[in-house]
């Protein structure tokens, strides 16, 4: 038996018992619509999928609740991901050109595109890029995650919130008024993307500080 386990632990098991979930639910919808005959083959195909499921779960010691926590992060790293390149994708141009872009222009006080028209391009550029490298490393602890041997629970969160606090550009100062550098911009990007990443886990998964 620990033998099986240690084959068929992590994300083997996970796809398994994911896919015969899927299938139970599939005949159990089956069921109410078929008739006579093949009502009862799905009646057989149901029960066949639900006790190979619970037996997995028994045998492999698999807990539902550690299925829907990973599920959760998963959607979590995707989300980062997806911010990241998109933040990428803006680092091209600068926040001014991109407002001159948007629908929603007219809803921008002037002396805010004013004062984004006068802001040096490359400090847009660092911003963007800062945010996107935030966004990556939350994606990159969210995995690191996923990848361990270790029970996925509360403290995995804990974890990647506690990565997030700790990294050394989360400590960095502050600039003032005057930030124009690519440097000062991809330093406050990625302030501002961990400060985001950091929210959005606590929300998803109720943490509170």
């Amino acid at each position: 038996m620990e033998y099986r386990k240690r084959m068929f632990r992590g994300a083997k098991i996970e796809d398994c018992i994911k896919d015969f979930i899927q299938m139970e639910q599939v005949t159990r919808e089956q069921v109410e619509k078929d008739t006579g005959e093949l009502q009862t083959i799905s009646k057989g195909m149901n029960q066949a999928y639900r006790n190979v499921v619970n037996r997995m779960v028994r045998d492999f010691e698999y807990k539902k609740e550690e299925l829907a926590m990973r599920e959760k992060i998963e959607e979590a790293a995707k989300l980062f991901q997806q911010l990241a390149q998109n933040n990428r994708e803006l680092s091209q141009k600068s926040l001014y050109e991109s407002i001159q872009e948007t629908y929603y222009k007219s809803d921008i006080p002037e002396e805010a595109i004013e004062e984004l028209k006068n802001t040096p391009r490359e400090f847009h550029e660092g911003m963007f890029e800062g945010l996107s490298f935030a966004y990556e490393q939350a994606a990159a602890y969210l995995a690191i995650v996923l990848q361990g041997e270790q029970t996925v629970n509360e403290k995995s969160i804990n974890f990647v919130i506690d990565q997030i606090n700790d990294n050394h550009l989360m400590k960095q100062d502050k600039f003032g008024e005057e930030a124009k550098t690519y440097q000062q911009g991809f330093v406050q990007g990625v302030k501002s993307g961990f400060g985001i990443s950091r929210i959005e886990l606590e929300k998803k998964f109720n943490r509170t500080a």
